[in-house]
């Protein structure tokens, strides 16, 4: 199967161009609502505030985590100072090692990917993190519910006539 074109693509999701000087090709990125996109450096500026944040809300040192992930001080240090970028298999440790949800670290990048603004990012990532502590019945009525829920959001409602 051929699928979309690359343009029907990239318009259908609302991509926009963007010269990034980490990346020596053009890339596509979703433009938030402010329309600041964030580039390479950025994102991992970004990530390293999260994953230091995430540490600090726990109250462990860098010196008793780094252990944990079976590296040095020096370095995880570089984790957190972006010199050196983390592959996702170290943010999928690093999310079980610190007891945090991968929304938690990966949220604060680029808020628009979960909310249109910051209310709407916060009680979705409240609503997840309820979620995960459901047994498995109950997250299947809790889906049902929503099911039964958007039938009634998205339906359009007719009014008859007078």
């Amino acid at each position: 199967m051929a699928g979309p074109s690359l343009e029907k693509w990239i318009s259908d999701l609302g991509l926009q161009q963007v010269n990034d000087p980490d990346v020596d090709k053009p890339v596509y990125r979703l433009p938030p609502p402010d329309r600041r996109i964030s580039l390479s450096a950025a994102l991992e500026e970004n990530i390293c505030t999260s994953i230091r944040e995430a540490r600090e809300r726990r109250n462990l040192s860098g010196s008793k985590l780094a252990p944990l992930l079976g590296l040095s001080e020096a370095v995880y240090a570089r984790y957190e100072t972006s010199v050196s970028r983390l592959k996702v298999g170290r943010l999928i440790h690093l999310c079980e090692v610190l007891g945090a949800s991968p929304e938690e670290l990966l949220a604060p990048l680029d808020h628009h990917l979960w909310g249109e603004n910051q209310s709407k990012v916060d009680l979705l990532l409240a609503c997840i993190d309820k979620l995960r502590a459901f047994d498995e019945e109950t997250l299947q009525d809790v889906f049902s519910l929503l099911n039964r829920l958007e039938r009634y959001v998205f339906k359009p409602v007719h009014i008859p006539p007078l």
